[in-house]
């Protein structure tokens, strides 16, 4: 062999060397936890999940998987249902049978209930708590829906306010939930969520949005009106360039809608950058009672910027990290999760201290996300690749004088609902 060759196929066995320790690098380096630029607080770590590229889940034998469903406003529920129904085993999903039950005194609501939902489907059945101790309050309510479970079952507690669910959410929560025993509680990656709200937004979800400018109030939203879900279908926003719109700003008296801002959309020219900072969004925090919670316009900039991630990108890609987010018992709000229905039985009372009482009736959400997981020394994570948007808290109303409940009528009307796309 000449001298060249010799060389040749050392740099050969040299490159080849070099591979190796480059994958063994990537198989095996460990996991960085995720923070958000500007972080500003003790931020949970994430551990890993590996996924296959087909994402190729199955359901559990033997094992029930039923839909909890608190039901009480109808135009909410109506967007809901066709997700419901999409999710049904009847129609290939994972879900085995909804108990819907009643969490309202309507009687217009009562009467969706009783007369629309629960004809509807043999899959359906009703939870009635209306004889039980506490039911004319809350929290005693809620826990009395979960004395009803029915053992050695997977629950999927929804809010009947959830308008849009993912189409692989509920095989991936349910199959997290059976496959790691150390987890009490897994949650969907909720939109409007006062924690991964502050995630989304440091994770480039967001987008800068508006309030229509000038404000028109001869231009009358009617609330349950639908409206094109699309945002192209809506013309841009155009207004001042020193006018903004905050996370305290008080709800404009009239139904309005907000309006994607553009570069070039002010009188001056601005970066996108600097349109964010005119926005509500960046007040967000990482607090469970914080202003992701309390603001009803972040909730709406998380909303108008959630419809056009959907429609630029349907995987909704920017809101995955392939990974759990761990709470560390911070109160996690429970718009969506999946339980075990054993570990909720074998340890009721829903109880806990209370002003340094101990057996003091809790909330559910306490319960659920910090009491039990904390003292069973068990995990409550989000599955942060099962996406699902919340549509509002109490605290939230101004968002029924946008347009958003009818956009996203409209969505579910034209791409989800079973027999009743236009």
């Amino acid at each position: 062999m000449n001298r060249s060759a010799a060389l040749q196929h050392r740099w050969i066995a040299t490159a080849c060397l070099l591979l190796v320790f480059a994958t063994t690098l990537i198989f095996y380096w460990p996991d960085v936890p995720f923070v958000g630029h500007n972080a500003a607080v003790n931020v949970p770590s994430l551990t890993s999940s590996f996924r296959p590229a087909n994402h190729g889940l199955v359901k559990p034998a033997g094992v029930p998987v039923i839909g909890l469903i608190f039901f009480g406003r109808r135009d909410r529920v109506e967007v809901l249902r066709c997700y419901l129904e999409r999710n049904l085993v009847t129609n290939g999903g994972w879900l085995d049978e909804i108990q819907w039950v009643r969490n309202t005194h309507d009687e217009k609501d009562l009467a969706y209930l009783r007369d629309d939902i629960l004809p509807s489907n043999p899959l359906y059945t009703e939870i009635d708590i209306s004889e039980m101790p506490g039911s004319d309050q809350q929290d005693p309510a809620y826990e009395n829906a979960w004395t009803k479970l029915r053992r050695g079952a997977i629950y999927i507690k929804i809010d009947d306010d959830v308008v849009f669910i993912g189409e692989d959410t509920i095989p991936r929560m349910v199959d997290l939930r059976v496959k790691d025993p150390s987890i009490f509680t897994v949650s969907a990656n909720v939109i409007n969520s006062p924690l991964m709200g502050w995630v989304h937004y440091h994770g480039g979800a967001m987008h800068p949005y508006l309030p229509e400018f000038p404000v028109d109030k001869s231009h009358h939203i009617p609330k349950l009106e639908s409206t094109p879900w699309a945002y192209t279908s809506h013309p841009n926003w155009t207004g001042d360039a020193d006018w903004g719109f905050y996370a305290e700003d008080a709800v404009p008296e009239h139904y309005h809608r907000w309006l994607r801002m553009t570069e070039s959309g002010d009188s001056l020219p601005s970066s996108t950058a600097a349109l964010m900072q005119r926005t509500p969004i960046t007040k967000i925090q990482y607090d469970t009672w914080g202003t992701g919670l309390r603001s009803w316009s972040i909730a709406a900039q998380e909303h108008y910027s959630f419809l056009e991630n959907l429609h630029d990108d349907p995987s909704l890609d920017i809101y995955k990290l392939s990974k759990i987010w761990t709470t560390d018992y911070e109160r996690l709000s429970i718009n969506m999760i999946a339980v075990l229905s054993d570990d909720i039985l074998d340890n009721m009372p829903m109880t806990g201290v209370v002003d340094g009482k101990d057996n003091t009736p809790i909330a559910d959400e306490e319960w659920l996300t910090v009491v039990m997981p904390r003292k069973l020394g068990r995990q409550v994570v989000v599955e942060t690749d099962a996406l699902v948007v919340h549509f509002s808290f109490r605290t939230q109303s101004g968002l029924f004088r946008t347009d958003l409940l009818g956009r996203y009528a409209d969505f579910a009307r034209r791409e989800v609902c079973i027999g009743r796309s236009e």
